[in-house]
């Protein structure tokens, strides 16, 4: 007796409905969460980083390395790196052991500081720890210690001729020194050198100085004539010369 064989066509066509119907639903489910996700960035050893265009973004992004440049900027003609601010430091940088900015240049300034600013510097230095504001240093040797409490350093150690600080104005103040207490505007420690005169305004008799001390001065006299005058530590006012 012969054995009918039932058709399958029916069957095998509704299951591979079936698993077709399950695969693409399993595509839209990987599409939408691929769209809700943030595509992460990546930042391995070798890993492209794409020039050009414009980009934005609302945290911070980090280079972090151990034994080379974290970023280095080169170009020929154009600024090697810019940064920008319309509130906050265009660039800043910091360091745990060394310095936290470092300008170098073979033909030009290391560092150039430019403001428009009519109450603030071009350059600003500020000594938290109380050692020196702003130091500079002439010289191939190492720079001296920055002395303590000392807003500008100057230091040329080289012969006869180097000049630690110097000030020139063709018009005006060389160098400018002004107490408001009962500090003093200039102090040398050491001899003293001029190749001009000294001028004195008149002023008040000032009183004594201290022991060892002398005070020379100029005043008037009363009647319209100028005094030399220098007074000691006793109090006696001695008159060098008098107006003629």
């Amino acid at each position: 007796m012969a054995v009918e064989t039932q058709p399958t066509t029916s069957t095998q066509s509704t299951s591979r409905r079936v698993l077709l119907a399950g695969a693409l639903g399993g595509i839209g489910a990987w599409a939408a969460s691929a769209i809700g996700r943030v595509s992460p960035v990546r930042g391995a050893e070798g890993d492209p980083v794409f020039v050009g265009g414009n980009y934005s973004a609302s945290t911070d992004t980090r280079f972090n390395t151990q034994n080379a440049d974290a970023l280095h900027g080169d170009s020929l003609f154009a600024n090697g790196v810019v940064g920008s601010s319309s509130s906050a430091v265009g660039v800043r940088g910091s360091s745990q052991s060394s310095d936290g900015v470092q300008g170098q240049s073979t033909g030009h300034s290391g560092v150039s500081g430019i403001s428009d600013a009519t109450t603030w510097p071009a350059i600003g230095s500020w000594s938290k720890g109380n050692s020196t504001g702003v130091e500079g240093y002439s010289g191939t040797a190492l720079p001296v210690a920055a002395p303590a409490k000392t807003g500008v350093f100057g230091y040329a150690g080289q012969d006869a001729a180097s000049v630690g600080v110097r000030g020139e104005s063709p018009a005006g103040f060389g160098i400018y020194g002004k107490t408001t207490g009962t500090g003093f505007a200039g102090y040398f420690n050491g001899r003293t050198f001029m190749s001009q005169y000294i001028e004195i305004a008149e002023m008040s008799t000032p009183a004594a100085p201290g022991g060892n001390r002398a005070r020379l001065f100029v005043r008037d006299n009363g009647v319209g004539k100028t005094q030399l005058c220098v007074r000691f530590p006793t109090g006696a006012v001695k008159v060098l010369a008098t107006e003629s």
